[in-house]
């Protein structure tokens, strides 16, 4: 989380506070509400989540992880809906006001379990491999590429907004994150289909031919201008594709992150590879997203998924092969 969010949250929730006292609150609530306000700003600190919404949701799954109640869980949700509700309103300081409730979206605990261990199931990973375009998809090539990366390769939303095709190596078959958390760089394996989404996003035209290397990867085109995606425009853009292709709705750019993680650690991945692949600092914070580790049966199902992908990579290389034929043929007519 970027410290400018952080900033501004800390000053927020010390208005908030300030107000509940200058109200008469009772000081035992105001205790509460400070704890809970306390513990999601020591979490934003340490959270990689992009912005406050994926935050919100990343920290309610940090506190199942650690074991808290579910009961717990959603009282603590609760006082930051309050918070965030305030601090939304026209009446709290403009300066340090949130343009809404980011935990209005956020489900209450139903059944406490670890971190989007089902937010999408090993079957509807297969599906999100498929290279179908639903109807309507008009950049399709574009999203699903983005897409790709950010399951196969498990980048951050952030990683993924400033890729230039200059971090894209098909020769060593690498993406090089040139300012991960931290600003920190790594280079992560890219796994065929990824390699394949990208060379037929390319191939699309979506992104201008005459863009140089150092252009951004994923954008679009602003008043003459390329231009890369927000962080908030990419999730919106995952949010629609993964309810177009799956039909599970909610689900975000950090959450086809853990999903990832969640695949390649059941499949075999040890959870040091996995470490340097998410760019984490600390082997513990890797623990938490990539979720637990599953019984056999669903080993053998995280397996299944990475054939899946496999099989579909080649697929899609066959296309491509098609295409670069028929072009071949047309300049030789």
């Amino acid at each position: 989380m970027t410290g400018e969010i952080i900033a501004k949250y800390d000053m927020a929730k010390q208005e908030y506070l300030d107000r509940l006292t200058w109200n008469g609150v009772s000081k035992t609530t105001q205790k509460n509400y400070e704890t809970s306000l306390r513990l999601f700003g020591d979490f934003l600190r340490e959270t990689d989540a992009d912005d406050i919404y994926e935050a919100v949701e990343a920290w309610k799954e940090s506190m199942l992880h650690k074991g808290n109640l579910g009961s717990t869980v959603n009282s603590r949700l609760t006082d930051l809906g309050i918070f965030f509700g305030k601090a939304s309103k026209k009446s709290f300081p403009k300066k340090l006001r949130f343009p809404d409730n980011p935990v209005e979206d956020v489900e209450p605990v139903k059944v406490a379990k670890r971190p989007y261990d089902e937010t999408l199931t090993d079957d509807q990973v297969k599906m999100l491999y498929r290279n179908e375009p639903y109807r309507g998809a008009r950049l399709w090539a574009r999203t699903y590429a983005a897409v790709m990366i950010l399951v196969n390769e498990k980048l951050r939303n952030s990683e993924v907004t400033s890729l230039t095709l200059a971090d894209v190596d098909f020769r060593y078959h690498e993406l090089t994150v040139r300012h991960g958390k931290g600003d920190k760089f790594r280079v992560v394996d890219m796994c065929r289909l990824t390699e394949t989404a990208i060379h037929a996003y390319l191939e699309s035209g979506i992104r201008p031919a005459n863009l140089s290397d150092d252009d951004f990867l994923f954008g679009s085109m602003r008043g003459g201008k390329w231009s890369n995606f927000s962080s908030q425009g990419l999730s919106s853009l995952v949010e629609h594709h993964v309810k177009e292709v799956c039909g599970v709705s909610g689900v975000r750019t950090h959450a086809l992150r853990h999903i990832g993680s969640r695949v390649c650690l059941n499949a075999g991945t040890s959870l040091e590879e996995l470490q340097g692949a998410l760019g984490h600092s600390s082997k513990v914070t890797t623990e938490i997203y990539a979720g637990r580790i599953m019984q056999r049966r669903r080993r053998e199902s995280a397996q299944s998924v990475l054939a899946a992908r496999d099989e579909e990579a080649r697929r899609n290389q066959t296309i491509l092969d098609a295409q670069q034929l028929c072009i071949a043929i047309r300049k030789q007519a």
